[in-house]
């Protein structure tokens, strides 16, 4: 298990759960003592006042008074002027007043540079203006502090984007107005990446309460997030989000670390948080979840507290683990939260200390430990270990149902000195599924329930009181103030109320009598052990019915010679001894099942998996004898992935498949209805899982189209595939071009075209890529594209070396 990182630069909040302030921004700028020429160790520090000045520990040559050049009452753009004077080593000073803002201000990567409002000042975005009000790559030492960025104006949005090598901060800044639902995706409010692993950049008391519309997902803004190009440590102090459309905060996909220390984070589609990381972190915050706190116009899609996951194949290395500590979840109105906290599929180890969940929602977990897995080809699972620790917790509050932890095959999980209080009905208190060495003690356990139920496993379980009150945040109540124990030390030894009457064939409260050859999970290692009767078969299998987001219901039935158990959100579907009835649209239901499915039935266009391979529904139940070799050209699964390459406009598709497809990365305005997807893709990708083969492929605009890996020329997907017979064999080659600022201080601003299509293959920045043309900027860095066909034209003005294929060139011989 790793160990605890470094808890330095603790805020005050951070260790009191209960005591998380809404701190205005205005009174925390005072408090901060910010006012140039005040001092204080956590203020702003200003020396030799009369020229260069230091300001949060970064040095300025030069201070400039925006009242000079820009016009304080709004009317006029200011834009153009803040950026032709953010060089390196400038401070810009902002009086009180209003500032038009009206394009983004992107001075390039200058360093030492910095735009304060010590008095505060307001940033003004006009309507149907989608602006960066300050964007710096590759920069050192840059500060941004003190402003209110007004985005009240009809389809007015603004945001910042700070990725640079090392020391952003951010601070002291509010977002106000709702950001609007348009009709292409928008970015997130902050984008924040520390290039430099060693790097250190800080947001604190950043505050966006009016969020996005819900619903909206990638049509409406999102709170923070560090992008692929994130390596350092981005750091987060008592920060402020609420309704953001997509995550609250977004740090995963890169290999970087995420420190939350303090804020509030409530009623965030999608996570409130989102990370992982071995010195990744939520110390100190408030994450809740409660919609009658909110009067947002949209629908949340669905709602996490905090969702611990990765994409491991989106950056080189690999990433696992995380810690969430000292923090308060709370889970009340919700239409669609699970569980306050959401360790995934790809999810590493994660350590839950000394924090109080209260949970009311009917059904939802406190915590749950999904089962490791690959999602999809791209989003592997991370490494192992695998295993959750919960120690020092608190769970209370009146939801009904489920379990308060539900853990599957996580072996080596502990929960221990914790206490649980849900006693409203069929709720039970930990259940853990097929997952050796686990380990659940010296707790109060007080529910409607079981105490600890076991699935296909054995729990070692020890002093476990099954009365009592548990504490909430603030309160002092001892958990331990119980009067009755099952005192067990070993669940094989059962004398709880599992009811069990052999204990040795207590693998599920369901009373299967087929459970006596699984005396303990741990031995079946392998689930092709040479069994010579299915029906004694306690090997637990998967079952996936995915509705590939069709807004028509499928409905199915079917029933298994062994137990079953349903492990998605509990639904309108009904388990009924081993029988099961549901039905599902736009989501997936999923199923643990021992034996055989012995019948099965399915009326609608979903998708079918049985351990993570799509099979043909016709060929399971009783027909499944019947199948021969006639579903091999239809279930090999093929992926299908749309890349947008960074571009800021938006680029239509539609594609049919012969077979089944499903979406694989996060869903949003794309739609999948049977067969046939129609979507749209901007800076991001979009990709597909498919069988069969691609009938018809249209694109409107640039994208880069890759199957299983290997790119491919759109033109000859779909009916024309059949037609022919070389023309894959013309696929264009792809040429890498490398641009390199060489480790020196000047910026090298350079534009080139192709004549195929070009992408940006490293961290995305003020670069911009238009179609095939681009125009961009490094200094110190490297910046490098891919593109087909040729270069037609090239221009650089700076030092930089030019590579194409990794070989020097002399850029004049371009174009």
């Amino acid at each position: 298990m790793q160990k605890d990182p470094d808890q330095n630069e603790r805020n005050q909040t951070s260790n009191q759960p209960s005591s998380v302030t809404e701190l205005g921004r205005r009174s925390y700028l005072r408090m901060a003592g910010v006012a140039l020429g005040a001092a204080g160790a956590t203020g702003a520090v200003v020396e030799n006042a009369a020229a260069a000045q230091t300001v949060r520990g970064i040095t300025f040559d030069r201070v400039l008074n925006a009242a000079d050049f820009c016009d304080t009452s709004g009317n006029s753009d200011c834009s153009s002027a803040i950026e032709s004077r953010l060089t390196d080593g400038t401070l810009i000073k902002f009086p009180k007043g209003t500032y038009k803002i009206a394009n983004d201000i992107y001075p390039g990567g200058p360093s030492n540079v910095g735009m304060i409002a010590e008095d505060g000042a307001t940033l003004k975005i006009p309507s149907n203006h989608e602006v960066t009000v300050f964007l710096n790559k590759g920069g050192r030492n840059v500060l941004f502090e003190g402003f209110t960025i007004d985005q009240t104006a009809s389809g007015a949005f603004g945001n910042m984007k700070l990725l640079c090598e090392t020391n952003s901060q951010i601070r002291n800044v509010e977002i106000v107005g709702r950001a609007p639902a348009a009709d292409h995706r928008l970015d997130q409010h902050v984008l924040c990446d520390v290039h430099d692993p060693d790097g250190l950049s800080v947001i604190e008391n950043f505050v966006a309460k009016d969020g996005g519309v819900l619903g909206e997902y990638r049509n409406s803004a999102g709170g923070i997030q560090a992008t692929p190009g994130h390596h350092g440590t981005l750091k987060l102090i008592n920060c402020h989000l609420e309704e953001m459309a997509n995550n609250g905060v977004y740090a995963t996909r890169n290999d970087g670390d995420i420190q939350i220390e303090g804020g509030i984070y409530r009623n965030n589609d999608v996570a409130q948080v989102r990370f992982m990381g071995p010195n990744s972190y939520v110390d100190g915050a408030l994450i809740e979840i409660d919609m009658s706190k909110s009067n947002n116009p949209g629908t949340p899609r669905k709602m996490r507290g905090v969702w611990i996951e990765t994409k491991q194949t989106k950056f080189d290395g690999t990433k696992n683990g995380g810690y969430v500590r000292n923090s308060t979840l709370i889970v009340r109105e919700s239409p669609n939260t699970i569980e306050a906290l959401d360790l995934d599929e790809t999810g590493g180890w994660l350590e839950v200390d000394n924090c109080y969940f209260i949970i009311d929602r009917n059904g939802s977990r406190a915590i749950t430990g999904y089962r490791p897995q690959d999602k999809a080809s791209n989003y592997p699972k991370a490494p192992k270990p695998w295993d959750l620790s919960v120690t020092n917790c608190s769970i209370t509050g009146s939801a009904a149902n489920r379990e308060s932890i539900k853990v599957s095959n996580r072996p080596g999980t502990t929960i221990e000195n914790t206490c649980i209080q849900q006693t409203a009905s069929d709720r039970d208190g930990v259940t853990v599924v097929d997952a050796s060495d686990c380990y659940v003690g010296n707790s109060t356990i007080n529910v409607d329930g079981q105490e600890v139920r076991e699935v296909d496993t054995n729990v070692q379980t020890s002093s476990i009181e099954t009365s009592g009150t548990c504490p909430l945040p603030g309160d002092s109540t001892d958990s331990t103030d119980s009067t009755d124990s099952t005192d067990s030390t070993d669940s094989t030894d059962s004398t709880d109320s599992t009811d069990s009457t052999d204990s040795t064939d207590s693998t599920d409260s369901t009373d299967s009598t087929d459970s006596t050859d699984s005396t303990d999970s741990t031995d079946s290692t392998d689930s092709t052990d040479d069994s010579t009767d299915s029906t004694t078969d306690s090997t637990t299998h998967q079952l996936v019915i995915d509705g590939e987001g069709s807004s028509e219901l499928s409905n199915y039935e079917f029933t298994v010679s062994g137990t079953v158990e349903q492990t998605d959100d509990p639904g309108e579907d009904n388990v009924s001894g081993s029988t099961v009835t549901g039905a599902v649209a736009a989501g997936l239901d999923s199923f643990d099942y021992t034996g055989e499915i012995t019948s099965f039935s399915l009326d609608g266009s979903a998708a079918v998996f049985v351990d993570g391979q799509e099979v043909d529904p016709a060929t399971l139940g009783d027909s499944a004898s019947d199948s021969t070799d006639s579903t091999d050209s239809t279930t090999t699964t093929h992926e299908l992935v749309i890349d947008g390459e960074g571009r800021n406009e938006l680029t239509n598709y539609e594609f049919s498949v012969s077979g089944s497809v499903e979406q694989t990365d996060d869903p949003g305005e794309d739609n999948v209805s049977g067969s046939t997807v129609t979507g749209a893709v901007g800076g991001g990708l979009d990709s597909f899982d498919y069988t069969g083969e691609i009938t018809s492929f249209s694109i409107d605009g640039p994208a880069k189209i890759t199957i299983d890996g290997q790119e491919v020329d759109p033109a000859t997907l779909g009916d024309s595939t059949s037609d022919s017979t070389d023309s894959t064999e013309t696929v264009e080659t792809v040429s890498k071009l490398t641009i390199d600022g060489m480790g020196t201080d000047d910026l090298a601003h350079y534009k080139f075209s192709v004549s195929g299509s070009v992408k940006q293959i490293d961290d995305p920045g003020e670069d911009n890529v238009h179609g095939s043309k681009v125009n961009g900027a490094t200094r110190r860095g490297i910046d490098e594209f891919e593109f087909t066909g040729q270069i037609t034209s090239f221009s650089i003005k700076g030092p930089a070396r030019v590579y194409l294929d990794d070989s020097k060139v002399d850029p004049d011989t371009l174009g």
